[in-house]
C-alpha cells in the first residue's frame, strides 16, 4: 500500500519568524524602558511620603509624651551607619548631672574633676520614653538640624565659653574661638561615628574605666526637638543635654564577670533605662566604698552618664529641621556617590583609633574643581540645604531646592513646612 507524506500548513503558521521575535523583543524593551523609571518614581514618592509622615508625627508624639508623663519630652534624631537609617526616638527627662568645667579652654574645651567654686554645666539627662514609638525613615532619607549662629558654643555658670557640641574637625574642633562656631550650620546626627569600645571619649578601647579629667565631650552628638512638661509647648531651654543611648559593644566596664553591685551600673544590663539612669544620677555611693558623694562617686557618675561617656549622646534643642535624600545631596554637591559603608558623605569611624571624630569622605569629591577641603563641603552643604542649589549665594528662580525645611510651631509642636 502506497502512502503519501504531506506537509502540515497549520504547523507552519503556528511558528514564529525571526522578524516576529525581534518585534516582540523590541516591544518588551520599550515597555521596560517606560515602566522601570515609572516604578522607581513610584517607590521614590512612596518613600518620600513615609519620611514626611514620620517626621511630622514625631514632634506630636514628643509633645504628647511630655504632657502624659509630666516630664519634659523630646524626640532625638539618631543615625547608625550599621543599619544606615535615621531613627527618631521619643525621650523624657529623668534628671540633671552637674559637671565642672575648664571652659574656654583651648582645643577640647575639656572637663575637669573638682568641686567647690569651680564653674559648671548643668545638663539635663533624657532616656527613651516608655510610651511612643521609635520611627525609622526609609533608606537614604535623612534629617539635619539647624544650629543657629553661635549655637556651637556653651556658656558655663561663670560665663566661660566651651566648644563641646559638634566639636569635630568639620566644625572647628573644640576651639571656642574658631570663626566656624559663629556661623549657622545644618548638622547631621553624628551618633554612630565613634570608638564603640571606649567607655569615655579618648579612653582605652577595652571598655575599662578611665579618668574624664580634661577629656573632650563624646563624639556622639545630635539634636532634638524639646517640649515643656508644664505646657506642652516647645521648650525655651536651649542648653545642651544628654541622651542615654547604650552603644553596641561587648567592651564594658567591669569586664565579662561583674559582681551584683557592678551589674547595676552596667547600662547594657539594665532592664529599664529610666530606672538605671535615675539610680546613677541620684545614688550617693556609686562606688560602694561607704563614702557618700565622694570624689570617686562623682568621677564614676560622669564616666557612666556624663558628657564624656560614649553611652550618652550630647544633644541640643533645635526649632528647625530639614528632610532630604542623601543621594540628591551627594549629587548636588558634586560627589560621585555615597560612601559604601555609611551610605552617607561621611567616612566610617576607624574602630582602632580612639581620637578621630567624624570626617567627610573627601575621596567622593575627587575630580571636583570646587571642592578640596572640609570647609568647601560644609559651606556648600549649608547652601544646598537652604535651597541655593546653584551656589551663587542667593536663592532665586534658578535654584531647584530638593530639601524640605520645617519650622517647629511653638505652642502646637507641629512641623510647618517653609516654602521657598
Amino acid at each position: 500500500m502506497n502512502t503519501k507524506t504531506t506537509s502540515n500548513p497549520t504547523a507552519l503558521h503556528n511558528a514564529f519568524t525571526v522578524v516576529e521575535l525581534l518585534v516582540v523583543i523590541v516591544i518588551a524593551v520599550l515597555l521596560l524602558t517606560i515602566a522601570v523609571p515609572a516604578f522607581k518614581s513610584t517607590i521614590y514618592s512612596s518613600n518620600r511620603s513615609l519620611a514626611v509622615n514620620a517626621l511630622e508625627a514625631s514632634s506630636i508624639m514628643a509633645r504628647d509624651a511630655a504632657i502624659n508623663t509630666g516630664k519634659d519630652g523630646a524626640v532625638v534624631f539618631v543615625y547608625d551607619p550599621d543599619v544606615q537609617r535615621i531613627n527618631i526616638i521619643p525621650a523624657i527627662r529623668v534628671g540633671t548631672i552637674r559637671e565642672t568645667t575648664t571652659a574656654q579652654g583651648g582645643p577640647g574645651g575639656g572637663f575637669a574633676s573638682g568641686f567647690g567654686d569651680q564653674p559648671y554645666f548643668d545638663r539635663d539627662v533624657f532616656v527613651p520614653a516608655p510610651v511612643g514609638q521609635v520611627l525609622s525613615l526609609p533608606a537614604n532619607w535623612m534629617v539635619r538640624g539647624y544650629a543657629a549662629p553661635g549655637m556651637l558654643i556653651d556658656t558655663d555658670s561663670a560665663g566661660g565659653e566651651a566648644a563641646t557640641w559638634y566639636n569635630s574637625q568639620v566644625y572647628g574642633d573644640g576651639n571656642a574661638s574658631s570663626i566656624i562656631k559663629d556661623d549657622a550650620h545644618w548638622v547631621f546626627p553624628e551618633t554612630g561615628f565613634f570608638p564603640r569600645g571606649s567607655q569615655v571619649n579618648g579612653g582605652n578601647l577595652d571598655g575599662g574605666l578611665d579618668s574624664v579629667n580634661d577629656r573632650i565631650a563624646t563624639s556622639r552628638q545630635t539634636f532634638m526637638i524639646r517640649f515643656d512638661a508644664r505646657t506642652g509647648a516647645v521648650s525655651r531651654d536651649t542648653r545642651s543635654a544628654l541622651f542615654v543611648d547604650p552603644r553596641n559593644s561587648r567592651e564594658r566596664v567591669y569586664g565579662d564577670r561583674p559582681n551584683p553591685r557592678e551589674q547595676t551600673l552596667r547600662v547594657d544590663l539594665a532592664e529599664d533605662l529610666e530606672v538605671w539612669a535615675v539610680r546613677v544620677l541620684n545614688s550617693p555611693d556609686l562606688t560602694g566604698d561607704g563614702l557618700a558623694y565622694g570624689r570617686d562617686d562623682e568621677e564614676l557618675r560622669k564616666q557612666l552618664v556624663g558628657t564624656a561617656s560614649n553611652d550618652t549622646v550630647l544633644v541640643k534643642p533645635v526649632s528647625r529641621v530639614s528632610l532630604y535624600d542623601e543621594r540628591e545631596l551627594s549629587l548636588g554637591l558634586g560627589a560621585r556617590g555615597l560612601n559604601a559603608d555609611t551610605n552617607t558623605i561621611y567616612l566610617p569611624h576607624d574602630q582602632d583609633d580612639r581620637d578621630v571624630n567624624i570626617q567627610f569622605d573627601l575621596a567622593l569629591f575627587d575630580g571636583s574643581p570646587d571642592i578640596n577641603t572640609d570647609d568647601d563641603i560644609r559651606n556648600r552643604l549649608n547652601q544646598w540645604i537652604d535651597g541655593d542649589t546653584d551656589f551663587n549665594d542667593q536663592i532665586n528662580f534658578d535654584d531647584e531646592p530638593l530639601s524640605r525645611l520645617y519650622l517647629v510651631q511653638s505652642y502646637t509642636g507641629e512641623l510647618k513646612e517653609v516654602l521657598r
